[in-house]
């Protein structure tokens, strides 16, 4: 179980053993004055717990900013772990911070994870990330030597749908902060949701894609996302073009393909 659904199951259970334990209280007091009895269907009535459960299970607050601006990325990472920011939390199995290495040539920044993804709590391991794997072995990278793999939003958007605006609202501070952490040499934004989210533009991929923004000082290339270039094989050469793009701006000498 992970730490939101925990805390909230020890809420619950809490609240309940409070009820019940007036409700004990209750009848004691009754057969002790010699009260008559309520009917066996007789609605019960209970004090407010609440205040109660929050002092004793109090449920995490999002970090603060300063917080989050102060800390390296170990501790990026436990505060992602545990964050209630947002209502993906309760749906969630494991939050997916990122992985790769620091100072890399490239950080790839996606959408959000899925469900392989949200099973292991590692971004792009499912048929997309292992597309991206073939991406980048394309341009001489990989994610074990030069390379740091996050996503917009650290849980699983039920269904995969696309995460909403508060949602993005809400870990995008988590991204920027990886980025100034990481320190990538570029970074490759990969599908519409990432590209909008970090360019703070409502432009579609097929505008974006195909040149270099920049990002805080960092070189920023936009293109499409494996998951989409599956669905649709036409994007594959617009894919290989931006690849090149990248590869040529590292200094990867790459041979053209037919």
């Amino acid at each position: 179980m992970n730490d939101a659904n925990e805390v909230q199951a020890r809420r619950k259970v809490l609240d309940e053993a409070f009820h019940e334990l007036w409700g004990c209280f209750d009848m004691a007091e009754k057969v002790l004055l010699g009260d008559s009895l309520p009917e066996r269907d007789t609605p019960k009535t209970y004090p407010d717990f609440s205040h109660l459960v929050e002092e004793l299970a109090p449920e995490p607050t999002p970090p603060s900013g300063s917080r989050i601006d102060g800390c390296s990325l170990e501790q990026l990472g436990a505060l992602v772990s545990s964050c209630m920011a947002c209502d993906l939390c309760s749906t969630r199995k494991h939050t997916v911070f990122g992985e790769g290495v620091v100072l890399p040539k490239v950080m790839v920044i996606g959408e959000g994870p899925g469900a392989d993804e949200d099973a292991t709590g590692r971004p792009f391991v499912g048929r997309a990330g292992q597309y991206l794997d073939k991406w980048l072995a394309s341009i001489e990278l990989s994610r074990n030597r030069d390379v740091y793999i996050a996503n917009i939003v650290k849980c699983r958007p039920p269904q995969n749908r696309d995460p909403s605006p508060d949602e993005m609202t809400a870990c995008i501070a988590y991204v920027k902060r990886q980025i100034l952490l990481v320190k990538p040499q570029t970074i490759l934004c990969i599908g519409r949701i990432a590209s909008q989210a970090m360019l703070g533009t409502t432009d579609g991929i097929g505008k974006l894609r195909g040149k270099f923004y920049n990002y805080d000082g960092i070189p920023l290339l936009v293109t499409y996302h494996p998951a989409g270039v599956l669905r649709n094989p036409e994007y594959r050469r617009p894919v290989w073009d931006d690849l090149q793009r990248l590869a040529k701006f590292l200094n990867i000498p790459i041979p053209s393909r037919g």
